[in-house]
């Protein structure tokens, strides 16, 4: 049974970086709590040692009732961090270990802790695996930039804008990306099929002709979802492979009611496959394809979705 402080992702920060870090959670505090005073004129750092303080308003403290002020800058914290594992003469951790430790099985209470709140644990673990393997990053850096994204969800218990701001350090700070893995191109003709009606349009997941997830919907909007192992924004589809890229399609019904995909630019490409005829359609960087139900959606050679439509 997992213990109470693994029910939120704060006390999971903490269970991890002593179990697997040997932080204390003293240390820890020191490192991620802020300097700036409080209205009674002491900060949250100058608290680090009254255990009571720390467990009833950081550690424990249920989801919600986390006081950001708290906290330090996320950027900061993770490389006070760094420097602290790096350094220290018992113990000293690489970049490596501490990849491992965040994205590996020490870190796998953070994720139960952030199912346990409702958030989309398939971005956090595409942000991790993206951050972990950046090529345009230095192994320091990925480290650096893993660990921002660890401390950043451990403090605000939101994944979206906890990757949105892991992305923006790592271009900011480490001058790097979160590139997606090329795959071998597809050899794919194009076909067309009628429009239909403005039905909601789920996605179905399918694998080896396996369903491996419940349904998406979508609601018809011009505005429509994004797919894409990044994908921050409201309602946006996460469920992906490592070869889907970071915003790869678009997806979105017109004025009159036909359902389109577009691709994004992305690195291993979109392709609709024409239900009735099996035809192939490679939707090219800022062109669109029409969606129908039995269609299937291909986004690179890992992530493939049943097009269904739902009824009015």
């Amino acid at each position: 049974m997992a213990s109470q402080v693994e029910l939120t992702p704060c006390g999971a920060m903490f269970d991890i970086f002593k179990r697997a870090a040997h932080l204390s959670h003293i240390e820890l505090c020191g490192l991620v709590l802020s300097s700036r005073p409080l209205a009674d004129g002491r900060s949250p750092q100058s608290r680090a040692a009254d255990r009571s303080w720390v467990s009833r308003f950081i550690v424990r403290a249920p989801v919600g009732t986390l006081q950001q002020r708290y906290f330090a800058e996320y950027g900061t914290s993770a490389a006070r961090i760094m420097s602290q594992l790096a350094l220290r003469q018992r113990n000293p951790m690489d970049s490596t270990a501490v990849i491992n430790m965040v994205c590996g099985p020490a870190g796998e209470p953070m994720v139960r802790a952030l199912e346990e709140c409702h958030q989309d644990t398939n971005l956090y673990r595409n942000a991790l695996d993206r951050l972990s393997q950046a090529a345009e990053l230095m192994p320091a850096e990925r480290a650096e930039a893993v660990l921002v994204l660890f401390v950043a969800v451990g403090c605000s218990a939101d994944v979206r804008s906890s990757v949105n701001y892991s992305i923006d350090y790592a271009h900011a700070t480490c001058g790097g990306g979160t590139s997606t893995p090329r795959s071998l191109g597809m050899s794919l003709t194009a076909g067309e099929r009628e429009p239909a009606p403005a039905h909601p349009l789920g996605l179905l997941r399918v694998q080896n002709s396996f369903v491996v997830s419940a349904p998406r919907w979508i609601q018809p909007s011009e505005q429509g979802v994004e797919i894409g192992a990044l994908a921050t924004g409201e309602g946006d589809i996460t469920d992906v492979g490592d070869d889907v890229s970071a915003r790869h399609a678009h997806i979105w019904c017109d004025a009159q009611n036909i359902w389109h995909v577009e691709d994004l630019s992305s690195t291993n490409g979109t392709v609709v496959v024409n239900g009735a005829t099996r035809v192939c359609i490679q939707v090219e960087p800022g062109r669109s394809a029409q969606l129908n139900p039995g269609d299937e959606l291909k986004l690179g050679e890992s992530t493939t979705y049943a097009i269904l439509f739902g009824a009015l």
